[in-house]
């Protein structure tokens, strides 16, 4: 395993000298940069600590019109020489830098006084003492301070003991994560192909594997590695790494896109976060605001919408926002950034990613809110409490829950989450929401039966349509069958309905429904047809389904007994005379044109005859219809 430092501090103020003096290497390559003796773009070098562990050198521009360079450089760092010369003490971009490295979460920091062969060492003691005011209240007040001269080669052994010293607590982190690499530069080597180099932010990269380059979500197969210079096996979290990707085009990979693990391949143009803002700021950062949003790698112009009361946030004030981004990016939690302003000119502060799945929402609503303040708090459990909460369905697919979270298997294993199986996926839900779904499905059930008492239960669509349209429908009937498995409801057939529903007919539904058919059996090719009152309805549904009553394509209904009397006598005219007329045939059944019609074009339909202009002609028997 190695480890990734890198430089930080106001232009000129002898960053390259440093790297030059602990490395023996000049990080500025650029045709520009020997021109103008500043550095304008990322440089690179390295090192071996004296275990024979390499250590990979970033160093970074100072100049304030390269601060996108620099910002790009700064992440997943594991520790950061910050510069600040002798001679000029802290400056404008010191300040700002200062701001930088505290927004990206970097935990370790050496505050390296430069170019002391300039200055007294009173004028040391003045440094000091600055650097004490650039540091007060920060999470870096004991950080280090060392002098050095790195023409003379003063200080430089000093330097790299302390470097040793801080990085050797941190060579047994597990590095279980899959792989993630922002890219910081792109180039083509003639015979091998494209590659891209980064620091590797977790996991572990082997030749032969594959990976996806995102946003764009194109598939590579890595063709070769190097780090720190030299070929490897593999490459691991906190490595500089050389990556050869096989039949790669150099125009479709840029700065700032992310090479991954095809498990984590995820793009977002939405995410929440917490905002840190810089105390130095001159103005609030405001509802909405337009941003630079510096995340990797990666720039992006944003909006910021402040999630909570809150219609602006000063100076070193905290608050949750939404980050809605002009094009898609790679970000998880937990993944720090910077914030600038639209125009670029000034650091504004920055944050931590809490959920990289963010949902359009209003700024105040109370779940969402809660979510994030759980998150902040590192309290996972009543982060999911409140994540399912707030979803207007059941649950969430596990695979985004897991994403969010990483590995939540102790978490799922409680009895407060439940895993439901949604078609090929799985889906987690809270206890509490699955347990009110199946109350609904019961209280649906129970409205169906007092309204169509006589229905043995109702057809899954309809039960999930009245219950929980907004539900998958392969979800719905896994809970479905759940509350079934339980006891809750019964299945008959392809129905459900509660347990004690006994479907059918009472003494005085019966007495109804036979008086009715009395009366179709007097008239039977001229049936009365009953006013849809609420009663009259169940009952012909009943009959209906019980093969009494048919209801013919125009919804005229006979009994069925008259309408194969009716074939009967269709089947004898038309093997005696060929064809029937709408009115050869109402004069046969003794009925209205009406009714003589209805049956015709039911007929019809049913294949049974076949219309030659005003007349039918026969065509197959019912019985082959039926």
């Amino acid at each position: 395993m190695g480890f990734v430092i890198g430089t930080a501090g106001h232009i000129d103020h002898g960053k390259t000298a440093l790297v030059r003096a602990l490395t023996g290497q000049d990080t500025d390559t650029l045709k520009a940069e020997k021109q103008r003796g500043i550095s304008i773009d990322l440089g690179f070098a390295s090192f071996d600590l004296s275990d024979g562990t390499p250590v990979g050198i970033v160093d970074v521009p100072g100049h304030e019109r390269f601060i996108r360079n620099m910002v790009a450089g700064a992440h997943g760092l594991d520790l950061v020489l910050f510069l600040i010369a002798a001679d000029d003490g802290v400056m404008p971009q010191t300040e700002e830098h200062f701001d930088i490295i505290r927004a990206l979460g970097i935990k370790q920091v050496i505050f390296v006084i430069s170019k002391i062969g300039r200055v007294d060492a009173a004028r040391q003691a003045e440094v000091i003492d600055e650097i004490g005011l650039l540091r007060d209240g920060s999470r870096f007040q004991e950080a280090e301070i060392l002098s050095v001269d790195s023409l003379l080669d003063d200080g430089i052994a000093e330097l790299k003991a302390s470097i040793e010293n801080r990085l050797k607590p941190v060579q047994t982190l597990a590095n279980t994560a899959p792989f993630r690499m922002p890219i910081d530069r792109v180039f083509t080597i003639h015979g091998r192909g494209v590659v891209v180099t980064g620091t590797v932010l977790s996991g572990c990269l082997q030749a032969g594997d594959v990976v996806r380059l995102m946003p764009d979500g194109v598939t590579y197969r890595v063709r070769g590695l190097q780090s720190h210079g030299h070929e490897a096996a593999q490459g691991q979290k906190g490595a500089r790494l050389a990556v050869n990707l096989a039949a790669a085009n150099q125009a479709d990979l840029q700065r700032g896109d992310v090479l991954c693990a095809p498990e984590i391949a995820r793009a977002s143009q939405r995410f929440d976060v917490e905002l840190h803002l810089s105390p130095n700021i001159t103005a609030p950062l405001r509802n909405r605001q337009k941003l630079r949003l510096h995340l990797g790698t990666a720039e992006r112009f944003a909006h910021a919408l402040l999630l909570g009361e809150a219609s602006k946030l000063g100076g070193g004030a905290r608050g949750f926002a939404q980050m809605s981004l002009d094009k898609s990016c790679h970000v998880m939690a937990g993944d720090h950034f910077v914030i600038r302003d639209e125009q670029g000119e000034h650091t504004l502060g920055g944050g931590i990613v809490l959920d990289p799945l963010g949902v359009k929402s209003r700024r105040g609503l109370a779940a969402r809110l809660a979510f994030l303040q759980a998150l902040s708090k590192g309290d996972t459990k009543a982060a999911l409490v409140a994540l399912l909460a707030g979803n207007k369905g059941l649950g969430l697919p596990e695979a985004d829950l897991r994403f969010r979270f990483g590995d939540l298997s102790d978490r799922l294993a409680e009895p407060d989450f439940v895993r439901l199986a949604n078609g090929p996926e799985s889906w987690i839900a809270h206890r509490h929401t699955l347990e009110a779904l199946c109350r609904r499905i019961k209280a649906t059930l129970q409205a169906f039966h007092d309204a169509q008492p006589v229905e043995p239960g109702m057809s899954p669509s309809d039960l999930q349509k009245q219950t929980a349209p907004c539900i998958p429908n392969t979800l719905f009937q896994t809970v479905v069958e759940i509350a079934r498995d339980k006891g809750l409801i019964r299945q008959n057939q392809a129905l459900y309905a509660l347990p004690d529903h006994q479907s059918g007919l009472d003494d005085g539904q019966q007495k109804q429904a036979e008086a009715l058919l009395a009366k179709f059996s007097q008239t039977p090719f001229a049936p009365p047809q009953p006013t849809p009152e609420k009663m009259n309805a169940t009952l012909i549904a009943h009959l209906v389904k019980d093969g009494h009553l048919l209801r013919l394509s125009n919804g005229t209904l006979f009994l069925v007994s008259a309408f194969q009397e009716a074939d009967g006598l269709l089947e004898t005219h038309l093997l005696a005379n060929t064809t029937i007329t709408a009115a050869e045939f109402r004069d046969l059944l003794g009925t209205s044109r009406k009714y003589a019609l209805a049956l015709l074009e039911t007929f019809d339909r049913m294949g049974r005859t076949i219309r030659v202009g005003d007349a039918r002609k026969r065509g197959k028997p019912l019985s082959a219809n039926s």
